[in-house]
């Protein structure tokens, strides 16, 4: 359970999420979808109740076995302040190596290959600042993808895109999800959309 003072927001959830799965959040707005999600990324604290990753608890797993396991985009990403698409792509590794720690080959190639299964081989010395929304989001997602985590976590990243872009993203997601053994969960609004790209 969630409450913000009196008010339930999220009231007797019992959820279990299996590997592989791909999950779609559908429900009207203020329904508690994004609360559900940013408590399953870490970002709210369950007022009672238990969230666990792999049967272990979110309070006994640390920052960094967290975040090699789970990845989280939220519906307004932070500010890329002038960072090219290799060097957002590059903080993916954080998890592994630390936010000032050097990146070795492998390293490299992880990042080279969440660039080039997103398709921003072109424009990966380009500024983040100047792609398109949907170049912008698979940035992102390539991010996501060299920080090698089991689960995307993936809040609305389709609502700033026009629907070209967001079929290919969320047939982006779906094809990395089935190649790379993936689990996902995606807050949607589009009923169609997420029978289509979920199970």
């Amino acid at each position: 359970q969630l409450h913000f003072g009196e008010q339930p927001l999220l009231d007797h959830v019992d959820l279990t999420i299996e590997a592989g799965e791909r999950l779609c959040l559908v429900g009207r707005n203020g329904s508690g979808k994004s609360t559900l999600l940013k408590v399953l990324a870490r970002q709210l604290v369950p007022s009672s109740g238990e969230v666990q990753l792999l049967g272990k608890s979110f309070r006994n797993t640390g920052a960094r076995e967290f975040a090699r396991n789970v990845g989280y985009l939220p519906q307004h990403p932070p500010g890329t302040d002038g960072l090219t698409v290799r060097e957002l792509v590059a903080l993916g590794r954080s998890p592994w190596r630390g936010p000032l720690g050097r990146h070795n080959d492998e390293d490299h190639q992880l990042i080279t290959g969440a660039i080039d299964d997103t398709g921003l081989g072109a424009l990966q010395h380009r500024s983040v600042d100047t792609l398109s929304g949907g170049e912008r989001q698979r940035a992102w997602i390539a991010m996501l993808l060299a920080q090698q985590t089991r689960c995307l976590l993936l809040d609305e990243p389709i609502s700033a895109l026009d629907v070209k872009h967001q079929v290919e993203t969320l047939r982006l997601v779906h094809r990395l999800a089935e190649q790379r053994d993936l689990t996902v969960v995606v807050v949607l609004h589009d009923v169609d959309l997420a029978a289509r790209f979920c199970d």
